[in-house]
């Protein structure tokens, strides 16, 4: 297994992304923004390190 970092940085962005669209929704809706905790966010970093290893071809 081997760990590929092109696929965390486009994970990593890809949920940026649509964290920051859910945000701007939110706002739009109720006029407040999401409040993230940081529990929630480390979760984010760790399941996209772990997807990153891949099997070797």
């Amino acid at each position: 297994m081997r760990f590929d970092f092109s696929y965390l940085l486009k994970s990593l962005g890809w949920m940026g992304g649509l964290l920051y669209l859910a945000d701007v929704g939110w706002f739009a809706y109720d006029g407040s923004n999401i409040d993230y905790c940081l529990a929630f966010l480390i979760g984010i970093v760790i399941g996209a390190v772990i997807s990153s290893f891949r099997r070797k071809p």
